[in-house]
C-alpha cells in the first residue's frame, strides 16, 4: 500500500502578532513571487499551495509558514478542506483540548471592521462662533482700551550722600 499524500491548504489566516503587510512580504520572499501573485493567497478562499507531500514534508512547510506568519491546514488528498487549527496562545499550553465551541476564525487585517452601513450616523452640531474674530498675530493681545490703569505708588527716596 502507497503512502498517503498532503497538499497544504491556506486561505490567508495569519498567525497572531503578524501583520498582513508583514506575511505577504515573507510570502512574496518565500515563493519568489510578484505582489499580485500573493494577494491572491489572501482572498478567503481556501488554496492549495502545495499538493503531493509526504506528511513529514507537509508539516515541515506548515512550520515553515507559521514562522513567517501564515496559518496553513494539512489536508490528505481526497479528504474535505478544514479550516486550519488556531495556533495556541503563549499563556495556553500546547496540549490543551479543543473547546467544543463554533471553529472561527480571524479575518486578515485589512480595511475596517464596521461596515459603511453598520456605522451609527451622528447629526452634525453646528456652532454659532459670530462672536469671535482673530486678530493679527503682532504685538499684545489685549487692546490699550482694554487694560485697567492703576496709580504708581508714591515712594520717597532719601537723598543719602556715600562718600
Amino acid at each position: 500500500m502507497s503512502e498517503p499524500t498532503y497538499s497544504l491548504i491556506f486561505r490567508g489566516d495569519l498567525v497572531p502578532g503578524f501583520t498582513a503587510a508583514d506575511v505577504k512580504a515573507n510570502l512574496a520572499r518565500l515563493f519568489k513571487a510578484g505582489p499580485e501573485t500573493v494577494d491572491k493567497l489572501f482572498s478567503g478562499r481556501p488554496l492549495a499551495i502545495k499538493k503531493g507531500l509526504s506528511q513529514a514534508q507537509a508539516e515541515q512547510l506548515q512550520a515553515t509558514l507559521a514562522k513567517l506568519g501564515a496559518q496553513a491546514a494539512l489536508k490528505a488528498d481526497g479528504e474535505p478542506v478544514a479550516p486550519p487549527a488556531p495556533a495556541p496562545q503563549a499563556d495556553e499550553p500546547a496540549s490543551a483540548p479543543a473547546s467544543a465551541g463554533p471553529d472561527w476564525s480571524l479575518a486578515p487585517m485589512e480595511g475596517n471592521l464596521v461596515k459603511e452601513h453598520e456605522r451609527d450616523r451622528k447629526e452634525t452640531v453646528q456652532v454659532s462662533v459670530d462672536h469671535l474674530s482673530l486678530k493679527p498675530a503682532q504685538g499684545n493681545l489685549i487692546d490699550e482700551s482694554e487694560r485697567s490703569r492703576t496709580q504708581a505708588a508714591a515712594v520717597e527716596v532719601p537723598d543719602w550722600k556715600l562718600d
